[in-house]
């Protein structure tokens, strides 16, 4: 699940090193003890050292491509709320009060403790109950709000105003949304 969060510059970088690392274990522990049975022997400091590089240069890989781009990191730091005041005639009243919704978001599921069916102010209770970051997107007939990035055990409110009609409500980390981190609701 962790591979559908890379861009594919990352993925492929990561197979290289992983097949460069993969490679030289068989090789080194099937190959050449059958034509040379006493390796290492006298090249034990070499071999070591050639593994200690190979090792070293693997974990290089995984920590300069396991890492999201700082345009994902940025993009997951922005919100978006929407609040509601209606002026009727010189009169000012207060849309009624937002209906609270918890959202429980963990690896790689959506929670809603209710389904949100009615048009109206929605306040979303984002809580990450997962253990990697997440965020929860609400989208759809033109709402555009988002949460920060949650790390574990944080939370977050979102406020929306939900018009009649269909919205998305998903996960915008790289690959969750893919690997089933999407609600879609109906409001009438």
């Amino acid at each position: 699940m962790l591979l559908l969060g890379l861009s594919t510059g990352h993925k492929a970088g990561l197979a290289v090193a992983v097949f460069i690392f993969a490679g030289f274990s068989l090789i080194v522990s099937m190959l050449v003890p059958r034509y040379r049975p006493q390796f290492p022997g006298r090249g034990l400091g070499v071999f070591l050292v050639a593994c200690l590089l190979l090792f070293v240069g693997m974990m290089a890989a995984v920590v300069t491509f396991g890492k999201e781009s700082e345009a994902a990191t940025a993009e997951g730091h922005t919100t978006a709320a929407a609040t509601t005041t209606t002026t009727t005639q010189g009169t000012t009243t207060r849309a009624a009060p937002a209906t609270k919704v918890d959202v429980s978001e963990t690896e790689f599921k959506i929670t809603l403790a209710q389904t949100p069916t009615a048009a109206g102010s929605y306040e979303f209770v984002v809580k990450n109950d997962g253990k990697i970051p997440h965020d929860l997107v609400v989208s759809g007939n033109g709402v555009n709000a988002k949460t920060s990035l949650l790390n574990p055990g944080q939370s977050e409110t979102l406020k929306v105003d939900l018009k009649p009609g269909t919205y998305d409500l998903y996960c915008s980390v790289p690959g969750h949304k893919q690997a089933g981190m999407d609600v879609k609701v109906t409001v009438s």
